[in-house]
């Protein structure tokens, strides 16, 4: 009896505790969620004319990005069904454009339709579907055609294309981020920047004279100055794979090469010619600080320190970048001549640079170790030509010439300055 009874007992409790797992187990009910009428939100908005403030673009460039990536936010529709519906791709591509325009989640989700878990899911789809979108590619000019646009392009923002050996502007950029974990980071206060006042990731890009990223990629931790930060991300080898006589400018915080030209600092930009020169070579390297300024005022999501892992804030990063250049893209093939942005005093023929391989009075060619034997580190023998050039040319610093309207005192003209 007392046998039956132990194994009445194992089975009531064995009955019960399956029962509570199960219990455990069952999943919350389904909510329908009544999801946004695409086509009425449109044409609401547009004839409103909010349309490009929400989204950052205009109906036609929106529904082009669509078609870019309209394969990756397909979904099944079955199983959809289970859960609500279907989220078309329209709709992928509105929550994600406003989410980084600087919407709150909270209100995107109410607008379409979703919940929090399912906003999130389509929104890092959508933000891969950026990075992986050969479209949208960021790409460096390697061919000799892409080289010779972008030389042509920053002479023509340069005054009487005082400078015409640039292929790009360089400068870094502090994208700020919530304080990293020691599991995500190691050295958590490598990230903080002390010069910023927070914690961020040191940006490395490169732009062309449209203000469109060329090159953009996470290369530091925020403690980490431009000079140290371009050799982290392989672009300084990237630079210095350029033509002999091609270009990057950058600021003063470069190391100066063949291939890397940062302006003067220091004493050196007291010099009247050195002063000039960083002038002219500043009318381009400005393209890069609009490219920054552009991507976070359009951006919103930039406004604040990003919320995301260190690991999703690259994609997250990469993905503006390209939203940023194909906004400006757009932008220009809207208008009916894009080349009306090229200066007329621009030649028409190739620009002119220093020949691939030198050549001595002889016309017997030089092999570059040779030529720059016991240069040393720091100092750029392009630099100082292209400085030649702008004295040549005798281009001064504007201010220069309004010294005696401000009541100070005038430099009288000697062999230092024969040009004035």
């Amino acid at each position: 009896m007392e046998d039956d009874g132990e194994q009445l007992l194992q089975l009531f409790t064995l009955a019960y505790g399956t029962e509570f797992l199960l219990e455990g187990e069952k999943r919350s009910p389904a909510v329908f969620e009544q999801r946004l009428a695409w086509n009425t939100y449109c044409q609401k908005h547009i004839q409103r004319g909010t349309f490009e403030r929400r989204l950052r673009m205009k109906k036609h460039s929106f529904d082009k990005l669509l078609g870019c990536v309209r394969e990756d936010l397909i979904v099944d529709f079955n199983q959809a069904l289970r859960r609500g519906g279907p989220i078309i791709p329209e709709l992928c591509l509105c929550m994600t454009l406003r989410w980084l325009a600087g919407g709150s989640y909270l209100d995107i989700s109410d607008i379409v339709g979703v919940s929090q878990a399912s906003f999130y899911r389509v929104v890092w789809k959508t933000i891969m579907a950026f990075v992986l979108c050969p479209q949208l590619a960021i790409r460096f000019p390697q061919t000799s055609e892409d080289i010779q646009m972008a030389i042509e392009g920053f002479a023509s923002v340069s005054t009487g294309s005082a400078i015409k050996s640039c292929v790009g502007v360089v400068d870094g950029y502090l994208l700020r981020t919530r304080v990293p974990s020691k599991k995500e980071a190691g050295n958590v206060r490598s990230f903080f920047s002390g010069h910023c006042q927070c914690c961020g990731v040191n940006i490395q890009a490169v732009s062309d004279h449209h203000s469109r990223f060329i090159y953009f990629a996470f290369a530091a931790p925020g403690v980490t100055d431009d000079r140290d930060a371009i050799r982290h991300c392989g672009l300084k080898e990237l630079i210095e794979e350029l033509p002999f006589g091609i270009c990057v400018i950058g600021d003063a915080a470069y190391e100066a090469t063949e291939h890397l030209v940062p302006i003067y600092q220091g004493l050196e930009k007291l010099q009247r010619d050195k002063d000039d020169f960083n002038f002219y070579a500043s009318q381009c390297r400005i393209r890069v600080e609009m490219a920054f300024g552009l991507m976070q005022i359009k951006w919103g999501i930039l406004h604040r320190p990003l919320t995301c892992s260190l690991k999703n804030a690259k994609w997250l990063a990469q993905a503006i970048a390209r939203l940023h250049n194909y906004v400006i893209n757009e932008r220009l093939a809207a208008k009916e001549d894009p080349t009306v942005e090229i200066r007329g005093n621009v030649e028409t023929g190739r620009a002119s640079y220093h020949p691939t391989v030198p050549n001595d009075a002889e016309g017997n060619p030089i092999p570059l170790k040779k030529l720059f034997e016991g240069t040393i580190d720091g100092h750029s023998h392009l630099r100082d030509a292209m400085v030649k050039r702008v004295v040549s040319m005798g281009y001064q610093r504007p201010a220069a010439n309004k010294r005696n309207n401000n009541n100070k005192p005038t430099v009288e003209k000697d062999e230092e300055f024969p040009f004035e």
